[in-house]
């Protein structure tokens, strides 16, 4: 019985023995493995689709070849194997420290035997650590990553890699996508990141910390509204950071440990309770606020202490603001902008600048819809982007490269940046996390064939007294530009926006200025009437031979110039009242010519060829004169007629106009008339081309009888446009100063309306294959935009 009871407890012994043995056989995780130093982890599911992805990016694969990155590299070339690997890095040393972690296998390292010699090995259970350290006795791993087994747990191990972030490593690249002088943003981040050869997609999540105040802890009881000033941000800005919020004083309490100094208890800060996102937008050296009201008049209530105006820019009005650090004492760190001179409405938005220059760009792109939001590159981005957020940063090319060089913190003017035209992120706030999205995006140029973009923008000394007209630079066959202001001085304009010359004139231009080659050498001269002088002015602004001419009597339509046969033999034909004077390009008079008439000519005379036939057409009295070369009748006109004073028209084969009462009234060769009830108001407007009539009465436009309805408005006549076989249809409301743009369908062209505040004179006016058009802005400026 003791044998027995001696054999029992041997086994009983050895029992608890082999059991506690396995109770206390290797569990280790490779993630358990992670140093706890490390800032950064890459943790890679598929070795070499991360490979590919990596190499197929030049953003990325050029950051891998930075200073400080070549072991990273080196380490991605090098490895082999189908399980997960862990690339651990300490990115808080001068020089980063780098470990690998993957499962233990004789291929694993593809390494030269003096590569290899960079690392320091050991292995732990099943699994190899390959690491720059050079003790690696000191690197403490298990059971010290409670953060990591939370990110490992919702990381995307469906996708290539993840890219998880502590420590030292999320606060640096929070604070290169926000601003690099706030506090902390958040805590861990876990990153899925998608790349190819055009952009670099990262989502992911962060968790702010409950006991270190962070940036997106304030968001914590918000709900994310609608990001929406990024219709309102122009194109021409560096980028911008804007976040929302529906609780303003939940939202400013938890800034309070964040901000560097107590808000003045005298500070009004109602305004902040009417707006739902506030934004700082970088332009160059200078910043704005942007603001979205949730209820305007609530908004105009908070500033009923802020209605001085200052100035009215594009009919639109500019307050003085008097609190000019108002948005950086409410939102520290958030907004620095600290400057605030002056603000604007528009539409649902507030803009609060630093001086009126910066306002006025604000109105010009708004009014042009020359908005990031509305821009290709932006929309780009969008479909990887949520409509509400929390915070959000967007970037254009140099902004990322400052972002880039924060994260970095060495040289990247080797990193091929220029093709990525814009970059956005964003933090949605949710319950114990916040997501993150993330688009670094190139864009290709052919994406904004339908976009209308300002060209430059020209004030000139005095207000303009006519409408700005291109005309053709014989030296280059580009396009400059000629307007006249109130004091009778004569701008010659390139299509850059210079003031090539300006003269002195005795009178207004009346009508369009004609161009011509006097000498018959390609070199073009500038011809037009005032009201007692004949001018002919040459590229340099120079007076031409023996003009300008001298005339004692007033001229009273603009110069008709002739070239009857097409062989530079001119003919200026000077319209006094009821008489008409020709005068040949030596500025002698033309006796062959000899008109008498006893009506005042109401029209500006017109020449026309029809087969070999000449004929000079214009209005006088009640009657439509029809003329031959030497001034006598070549077509009899029998009715009397009140005409509209619309011009005269080939249109046909028939010499076209409109009445008073709204009929269109042709006449043909052989002098008969024909009239159509068009049902036209008495302030109508039509312009014609050989088989295209165009009709503008109040706000209804008739294209080739296809008719389109405008808002009411006040409008200048309608113009056709022939260029490139194609026909374009301009016309603009002085009253709300929008040009508008149609094609020979009636079909408006896209991004218009813009601004402006004249008719429009449309060519290709520079070497690139889009048209410019040229327009009068402010009642001093011209504004020259292209239509890509």
């Amino acid at each position: 019985m003791h044998a027995l009871m001696k054999r029992v407890l041997v086994l009983l012994i050895g029992f608890l023995f082999y059991n506690c043995q396995l109770q206390e056989a290797p569990t280790t995780k490779i993630i358990d493995l992670v140093p706890e130093q490390a800032d950064l982890v890459l943790a890679i599911y598929d070795l070499e689709t991360t490979k590919t992805d990596l190499r197929a990016n030049d953003l990325i694969d050029n950051m891998l070849g930075l200073p400080g990155q070549s072991t990273l590299e080196l380490a991605l070339e090098n490895l082999n194997t189908t399980d997960t690997v862990l690339l651990c890095i300490k990115t808080s040393v001068d020089t980063p420290e780098l470990t690998i972690i993957a499962r233990q296998d004789d291929s694993l390292f593809k390494y030269p035997s003096s590569d290899i010699a960079a690392f320091n090995l050991k292995t732990v259970d099943s699994f190899v650590i390959a690491s720059t350290v050079s003790d690696l006795n000191n690197l403490r791993t298990v059971d010290s990553n409670p953060d990591l087994e939370q990110l490992i747990e919702t990381s995307f191990q469906d996708k290539p890699f993840s890219i998880l972030m502590r420590n030292n490593s999320a606060n640096t690249f929070n604070k290169a996508l926000t601003i690099p002088e706030v506090s902390d943003l958040s805590g861990p981040t876990i990153l899925e990141t998608q790349t190819n050869s055009e952009r670099v997609l990262l989502n992911g999540l962060t968790y702010p910390s409950d006991s270190i105040p962070q940036i997106l802890g304030i968001f914590a009881n918000n709900v994310p509204q609608e990001h929406s000033i990024k219709n309102i941000v122009p194109n021409n800005a560096d980028g911008y950071l804007s976040f929302t919020y529906n609780d303003f004083q939940d939202l400013s309490d938890r800034l309070i440990p964040l901000r560097e100094a107590e808000l003045d208890s005298l500070l009004n800060i109602e305004l902040f309770q009417t707006l739902s996102e506030v934004g700082e937008v970088f332009f160059g050296r200078e910043s704005f606020v942007v603001t979205t009201s949730i209820d305007a008049s609530a908004t105009n209530e908070a500033l009923r202490n802020q209605l001085e105006i200052e100035s009215t820019f594009r009919n639109v009005n500019i307050y003085k603001f008097d609190q000019p650090d108002i948005f950086s004492q409410v939102f520290n760190p958030l907004i620095k902008a600290d400057s605030i001179t002056h603000y604007v409405r528009l539409d649902d938005h507030y803009v609060f600048g630093p001086n009126e220059s910066v306002i006025q760009n604000v109105i010009v792109n708004h009014q042009n819809g020359t908005v990031i939001g509305r821009s290709a590159a932006y929309e780009a981005c969008q479909s990887n982007l949520s409509d509400a957020a929390s915070l959000s940063v967007v970037a254009k090319s140099e902004r990322l490269k400052s972002m880039v060089r924060e994260w970095f913190g060495s040289d990247i003017e080797q990193l091929p940046l220029n093709g990525y035209n814009l970059s956005a992120f964003q933090w949605i706030q949710d319950i114990g996390f916040t997501h993150f999205n993330g688009v670094i995006q190139k864009h290709r140029e052919r994406a904004t064939l339908d976009g209308i973009s300002e060209e430059f923008t020209l004030t000139l000394e005095a207000d303009l007294i006519m409408p700005p007209q291109f005309v053709i630079n014989h030296r280059t066959k580009e396009r400059d530009i000629v307007v006249q202001d109130v004091n009778n001085t004569l701008y010659l304009i390139s299509n850059t926006g210079k003031i090539l010359w300006k003269k002195k004139l005795i009178g207004n231009v009346l009508g369009k200025i004609k161009q011509l080659d006097l000498y018959r050498n390609g070199r073009l001269q500038l011809a037009f009437a005032t009201p007692y002088r004949l001018y002919v002015i040459d590229r340099n602004g120079n007076h031409v031979g023996a003009f300008p001419m001298r005339f004692g009597d007033r001229i009273t339509q603009p110069l008709s110039v002739f070239d009857y046969d097409n062989n530079r033999r001119y003919r200026f034909l000077v319209t006094q009242g009821k008489d008409l004077l020709m005068y040949d390009r030596n500025a002698r008079f033309v006796r062959g010519f000899e008109y008498s008439g006893g009506n005042i000519i109401k029209t500006q005379p017109k020449h026309f060829r029809i087969g070999n036939k000449d004929y000079i057409v214009f209005v006088a009295g009640k009657r439509m004169k029809i003329l031959n070369r030497r001034g006598n009748v070549r077509v009899g006109f029998r009715e009397q007629v009140e005409f509209s004073g619309n011009e005269i028209f080939l249109y046909r084969d028939t010499f076209m106009t409109t009445t008073a009462n709204g009929q269109l009234i042709q006449v043909d060769q052989q002098g008969e008339i024909k009239k159509s009830d068009l049902k036209l108001t008495d302030d109508h407007r039509i312009f014609a081309t050989a088989k295209t009539l165009v009709t503008l009465d109040e706000n209804k436009l008739s294209i080739k009888q296809k008719n389109v309805e405008l808002d009411f408005g006040q409008y200048t006549r309608p113009k056709i446009h022939y260029i490139n076989d194609k026909i374009y249809v301009t016309a603009t409301d002085l009253q709300s100063q929008k040009i508008y743009l149609f094609d020979s369908q009636a079909e408006p062209i896209p991004n218009f309306p813009v601004y402006g505040n004249s008719t429009i004179d449309l060519d290709n006016a520079d070497s690139d294959r889009n048209l410019e058009f040229v327009t009068q802005g402010e009642s001093n400026s011209i504004v020259m935009y292209k239509k890509n």
